[in-house]
């Protein structure tokens, strides 16, 4: 499996420097008020991570990984922990970065401990729904067409409910979203597992469709 990681990760040194872009557009974000950096942070190095897909159709990279002692259900499992790791480091990002933009955010709220526990919950689910629509789709249709479907579709739809979500907060005031989260604070524990474990219900039908489709797929 760390063989798996190691080639994931070298595969896309194409495409590391636009990893360093993701810091900066959290730090734009973070004008606006510092809570978006976590989901933002996640959803941009959830995308960061399909590239091994880019890599996958123009490299051969699963001809490369196959010839490894390794099933197709480990290049499954391989390609869901490299996208996992990335979404801790997305978690890292955004939790780092908040105490920076919130200096010069137009929000002057903070979450305390609670809130960001709800944030982190939030974020994993997420990074859960995105891989539920991305993987299976890019497992089974390759790069070229299973990111538009698995990817362009559902990531214009996300980036619309939270547009949305975002201009209905602007138009309360800018209460909606701290309400929705004293709301959860409240009931921290509760609220947080919930989240959770809906997250890891998403991640693991994910992972079992994309691990069917490719078992039957030819490489």
């Amino acid at each position: 499996m760390l063989r798996m990681l190691y080639l994931n990760w070298t595969a896309i040194k194409s495409y590391r420097l636009r990893g360093l872009l993701i810091p900066v557009c959290l730090l734009v974000t973070g004008w606006f008020s510092s809570i978006y950096l976590v989901p933002l942070a996640v959803f941009l190095l959830f995308s960061f991570s399909i590239n091994v897909f880019a890599v996958e159709e123009k490299g051969n990279l699963d001809r490369v990984c196959l010839t490894l002692p390794v099933t197709r259900g480990q290049v499954v499992a391989g390609r869901y922990l490299f996208s996992f790791l990335l979404f801790l480091a997305g978690l890292l990002a955004g939790f780092s970065l908040m105490p920076l933009a919130n200096l010069f955010s137009l929000s002057r709220w903070y979450p305390d401990w609670g809130w960001s526990l709800a944030l982190l919950s939030f974020g994993f689910l997420l990074y859960a729904l995105l891989g539920l629509f991305t993987y299976p789709a890019l497992f089974g249709l390759g790069y070229m067409k299973g990111r538009i479907w698995g990817y362009y579709i559902p990531a214009i739809v996300v980036g619309l409910a939270c547009i949305g979500v975002v201009e209905y907060d602007i138009m309360t005031g800018g209460t909606f979203i701290r309400d929705l989260l004293i709301a959860a604070s409240e009931h921290i524990l509760a609220v947080s597992g919930g989240i959770l474990g809906l997250g890891v219900a998403v991640l693991t039908v994910s992972w079992l469709l994309s691990w069917k489709i490719y078992i039957r797929r030819e490489v």
